[in-house]
């Protein structure tokens, strides 16, 4: 039997070249002190944050990405080993998992988190997790989102897709994602062989079955 599931809201955070301290900055208009948290981190809510007023409490959240911070893992390793200096904050900043903490805490959801190490290759994979959730009516909905620190000055930046079973107003099917304005990657020049393109392109959003 088929089921359609619905992207309900989409929101993505694209930069190239930015510092910590000029995200920490921005994510002060959301209320959000920055100051503990890994650059990942700090793009990954720059992203998703503006999606808060449509999360509920029951929402499951899927992070995927290739790695967590590079910065944060490199501070922490030369840290330690040219100076045999320990840094506890640093190193539970970059735990696989203390960015979907972080967002659990602000949108305040008792859903089920969980970070995916993806590749290229399997990039897909948070939207098979979401589908199964769905169709499981163990939860509302699936906030599934994909997140890259580069570790050069390249495009980096996090990309989101709230998708639920219940149409609602503004939601769009597959058929409907593939026609929207909404996915474009021209005004971020990402190239095609981006982390990120999948998530930008809507085409890829195919969970009607």
């Amino acid at each position: 039997m088929k089921s359609n599931r619905y992207l309900k809201q989409q929101s993505q955070f694209i930069t190239q070249g930015q510092s910590e301290a000029e995200l920490r900055q921005q994510l002060k208009a959301f209320g959000v002190d920055a100051r503990r948290l890994s650059k990942f981190t700090q793009l990954c809510l720059l992203g998703a944050l503006p999606l808060k007023p449509y999360i509920t409490p029951n929402t499951a959240i899927y992070l995927a990405s290739p790695f967590n911070s590079p910065s944060k893992f490199n501070k922490l390793f030369h840290q330690l080993m040219e100076q045999d200096l320990p840094s506890p904050l640093d190193f539970m900043a970059n735990l696989n998992n203390a960015t979907v903490f972080q967002l659990s805490q602000h949108f305040q959801t008792t859903g089920n988190s969980l970070f995916l190490i993806t590749s290229q290759e399997d990039v897909d994979h948070p939207l098979q997790l979401a589908q199964l959730a769905l169709r499981s009516d163990s939860v509302d909905q699936v906030l599934v989102g994909w997140a890259i620190e580069s570790p050069t000055m390249e495009w980096e930046g996090s990309c989101w897709w709230l998708l639920s079973n219940i149409a609602g107003e503004n939601a769009l099917s597959s058929s409907a994602v593939q026609n929207s304005p909404n996915f474009s990657t021209t005004r971020h020049s990402l190239p095609e062989n981006h982390y990120l393109h999948f998530a930008l392109n809507g085409q890829n959003f195919d969970l009607d079955t």
